[in-house]
């Protein structure tokens, strides 16, 4: 399967240095994609979709934010055009950073004949420079090799951004049967696959949220320096277990 056989879309607030990043590196890739208005509410009220305060407060104890509820709304509006296409389709936010070896895993992807509606293809608000340590933190429980890469779960489902995934024509349709009511943030994966959403993600991710990480944030702040080792040292000792428990699916 060619990568020309994917159609690509990029959810854009037409801010002219997220457009430039991402018209650069669309260039270097050799890949043609078409911009998507994102969709800006001035309030979570104004969605045309039935929002489920009750569900929502009970998730995640709290109300969606007018932004979330606008992300959602925009993400939904290409699902429906994935179904309208009838072909796999990759969506990126104009935030994306992505890596060189992108094509060559979608190249491989669909040829590979593995079962998914959602492939994961990065997190957000993980820091790309740190990569190589990520990566130890969150390998796959189980996977499939698709060429130098691997196509699995994780040992958690957690929201973990909508940076960039490909979705299937038959994905999308459930994504949409899933939300004529909002239920959830967009990046619940683990509500859409108990809708019967097949998830699955890449490894090495191949798409990172382009954001500066203060280190001097008023997070990072309330933690003392024995506080932060203490649980980077339990984050290692867990990466080592579960990479000890990763395994290759038969």
């Amino acid at each position: 399967m060619s990568i020309e056989q994917f159609g690509v879309y990029v959810l854009t607030m037409r801010d002219e240095t997220r457009i430039a990043s991402i018209e650069r590196q669309m260039s270097q890739l050799s890949m043609s994609f078409q911009y998507i208005d994102a969709t800006v509410l001035e309030k979570s009220e104004h969605a045309d979709l039935p929002i489920d305060s009750d569900a929502i407060q009970g998730r995640y104890g709290r109300m969606l934010t007018k932004g979330e509820v606008s992300c959602f709304v925009s993400h939904r509006r290409i699902w429906q055009q994935v179904v309208d296409a009838g072909k796999p389709c990759v969506i990126f936010e104009d935030d994306a950073l992505i890596e060189r070896e992108l094509p060559a895993f979608l190249d491989r992807l669909l040829d590979a004949n593995a079962p998914f509606d959602v492939v994961l293809l990065g997190h957000s608000k993980k820091d790309h420079r740190r990569k190589t340590l990520y990566h130890f933190f969150e390998p796959l429980k189980r996977w499939s090799p698709i060429g130098a890469f691997k196509l699995g779960r994780g040992f958690k489902t957690w929201p973990s951004g909508a940076v960039g995934y490909v979705v299937t024509p038959a994905g999308a349709t459930r994504l949409l049967e899933a939300s004529t009511t909002l239920r959830c943030v967009l990046d619940d994966w683990p509500h859409f696959e108990s809708k019967g959403v097949k998830v699955q993600e890449v490894r090495p991710l191949l798409v990172w949220e382009d954001f500066i990480n203060i280190e001097s944030s008023l997070e990072g702040d309330r933690q003392t320096p024995s506080r932060r080792k203490i649980f980077f040292m339990a984050r290692v000792l867990r990466g080592c277990l579960r990479h000890l428990q990763s395994r290759k699916d038969d």
